[in-house]
């Protein structure tokens, strides 16, 4: 089944490939900093890198989902 991009909202696939490269730098994460820092410290690492690669995104997505909406409803 095929998935047009027309259905899907503009950044949709954005956030995907944030969460992928999240999930990619987890083992590099515990590799690194649980042996120098410890457990603790590399669950704070790895949270903090997914709320600012979300924020990255959310900054990137939110205006070109606003944009999307302008001109499919209000024709701009």
């Amino acid at each position: 089944m095929k998935i047009s991009k027309r259905n899907m909202l503009p950044g949709f696939d954005m956030m995907g490939l944030i969460l992928v490269v999240w999930l990619c730098a987890l083992p590099f994460i515990g590799l690194l900093i649980i042996p120098l820092f410890g457990v603790k410290a590399a669950v704070v690492v790895a949270a903090s890198l997914l709320i600012a690669m979300l924020v990255y995104c959310w900054g990137n997505c939110i205006p070109q989902v606003v944009r999307f909406y302008r001109e499919k409803f209000w024709g701009r």
